[in-house]
């Protein structure tokens, strides 16, 4: 219902250019080129802030050498060679396992993160080439009609 009142309004407005030409200046103009691309630029930051923390490069490569999930067993004299040996590879293996899957997430993050600078990049520019395509599909389709 609205949109049809919005529609049936539109004569009206188009015998007011001055005042369309005023709202497009005022309201218009500074919202396309100041206040959205605040916005896109806020929301670029409040994503890639929030990657970072959930997958926090420097604490991965703080703790990348560490046992997964501090799987560890406690190293005993070297003069019992057996027990010495088994516990020297299960820490061995746990900290290689934790150090695999901290390197896949540590690639994870550098991933999203270009991925989402990419789709940044392609709304930021977007948002501005947009409105010119759209005015030139326009152009094209009147004057071929």
């Amino acid at each position: 219902m609205n949109f049809l009142r919005a529609i049936s309004g539109l004569p009206g407005l188009l015998k007011r250019p001055a005042f369309v030409a005023q709202v497009i200046a005022t309201d218009f103009l500074p919202w396309v080129l100041w206040e959205e691309p605040k916005n896109i630029l806020r929301g670029y930051f409040a994503y890639a802030r929030a990657f970072s923390e959930i997958l926090s490069v420097p604490f991965l490569l703080r703790s990348l050498m560490s046992p997964w999930k501090g799987i560890a067993e406690e190293m005993p004299s070297i003069v019992r060679w057996d027990q010495f040996l088994q516990a020297f590879f299960v820490n061995l293996v746990t900290r290689m396992i934790g150090m695999v899957i901290r390197l896949v997430a540590i690639i994870l993050s550098l991933v999203l993160q270009v991925l989402l600078f990419a789709l940044f990049v392609v709304l930021f520019v977007g948002w501005f080439v947009f409105p010119l395509v759209a005015i030139g599909i326009l152009a094209v389709v009147f004057i071929i009609v």
